[in-house]
Formats: C-alpha cells, sequence, structure tokens
C-alpha cells in the first residue's frame, strides 16, 4: 500500500511530479489561469510569461481545467434549455440525460481535439511554412487563449441562457472565438516571425478546422 498522498498520474508526461493532490493541481492552475485570461486580454508581458510556462504538465494542466469548468458551464446551459423549452410546449419532455453524457464525454474529447489541432498546426508551420519552434512551444501559446476564450465563452452563455438570452448568448459566443482567432494569430506571429503574414493566418486556421473537426467527429462515435 502506498501511502504518499495524493493520486498516480495514469500517462507519462513529462514534467509531471509521479503523485498529486487535487490541492497541487488547484495550486498549480491558477497562476497559469491567471496568464492565461492575462493573454487573452493581451496584457504586455504576458506571451512572454506563457513561453516560460510552457511544459506538457503545464499544457494538460490548462487543458483540463478549462475544459472541465467548460463542459460544466455546458451542461448546466443545455439543463436551462431543456427547462425552457419544456415550459414553452407543455408536451415536451425533457431530457436532462443528454446533458450529461455531453460532460462526461466532453474533457476527453477537448483533450484529443485541441492536441489534434496543435499537432496539424505545428506541422503545418513547421513543413509547409518554414517556421522553426518546438511543438510544446507552438502549443502552448495557443492553449492559454484556447482556455481563457473556453471558458469565458461558456460562462457567458450559461449566465445569459439563465435570463432567457440564449440567442444574445449565441452571438456573444461567436465574437469571444472570433477575437480569441485573433489573438491566437498574434501569439503565432510573434512566435514564428512569418515575413508573410498569410502563414500566420492559414497556421491558425489549421487548428482551429482540425479541432473542430476532430471534435464533431468524436462526438458523432460517442454520442
Amino acid at each position: 500500500m502506498n501511502d504518499t498522498p495524493g493520486f498516480k498520474i495514469p500517462v507519462n508526461i513529462p514534467g509531471a511530479p509521479e503523485r498529486v493532490t487535487w490541492r497541487q493541481l488547484a495550486e498549480t492552475s491558477r497562476p497559469l489561469l491567471r496568464v492565461s485570461f492575462d493573454a487573452f486580454r493581451r496584457k504586455p508581458g504576458a506571451y512572454e510569461a506563457a513561453l516560460q510556462q510552457a511544459t506538457w504538465w503545464h499544457f494538460w494542466v490548462l487543458v483540463g481545467v478549462s475544459s472541465l469548468i467548460s463542459a460544466a458551464a455546458s451542461a448546466f446551459t443545455l439543463m436551462a434549455l431543456e427547462v425552457q423549452v419544456a415550459a414553452l410546449f407543455p408536451g415536451y419532455q425533457t431530457n436532462f440525460l443528454r446533458p450529461i453524457a455531453g460532460l462526461v464525454i466532453a474533457i476527453p474529447v477537448s483533450f484529443f481535439a485541441f492536441y489534434a489541432g496543435c499537432f496539424a498546426s505545428h506541422w503545418w508551420a513547421a513543413n509547409m511554412a518554414g517556421g522553426q519552434a518546438s511543438l510544446i512551444a507552438h502549443s502552448y501559446v495557443l492553449v492559454v487563449i484556447w482556455a481563457a476564450e473556453n471558458i469565458l465563452a461558456a460562462i457567458l452563455t450559461l449566465g445569459l441562457t439563465l435570463f432567457g438570452l440564449a440567442g444574445v448568448a449565441l452571438l456573444i459566443a461567436v465574437a469571444i472565438v472570433i477575437y480569441a482567432l485573433v489573438v491566437m494569430a498574434g501569439h503565432i506571429g510573434q512566435l514564428y516571425r512569418f515575413p508573410d503574414r498569410s502563414r500566420t493566418w492559414i497556421t491558425a486556421g489549421v487548428m482551429v478546422v482540425t479541432s473542430w473537426m476532430v471534435s464533431i467527429l468524436l462526438q458523432d462515435i460517442l454520442l
């Protein structure tokens, strides 16, 4: 029997401790989330701070925490929509299993989809656009924006949906995604210094399109 506190990380992640407690995860997450929202707001020095944090352990912690928060908020949003639709249409049967099932699969789907997007966009930047940067640096300067966007869009959508403003929430979520893409492109530009700005946007586009395609495919398979 192992008396060491915490639980063992089930996979080998470079930079990860052998065992970790929930408190340690929370303590690790706080500065990562702080830099994530600083980078999202384009705060001076946030890009450099993100590069200093760039390890695969930090990458997966940030993906996991942001995915958990986003999935939980999205599940409550879907439940609120079920209740609102049932109130408008008395014969409608609410189905809370759908948001619960979505919550269960959302986190692993996010893990695979976002990593696939990072891997594909790094491959394109390195092999087709002539860029030079490590996969972890490339992935981390993107995840700091993606994490903040994921959390902010999910929480705002939940809040507005609870007040019956689901349509407004959708428009704001789309605006947040577009803004996040612009900031991501800025990070890619800083990392690679492409002479042609179109390569920056294509790299960002490859990441977004690949992530969406993998996410949709996995959800179709699992749901």
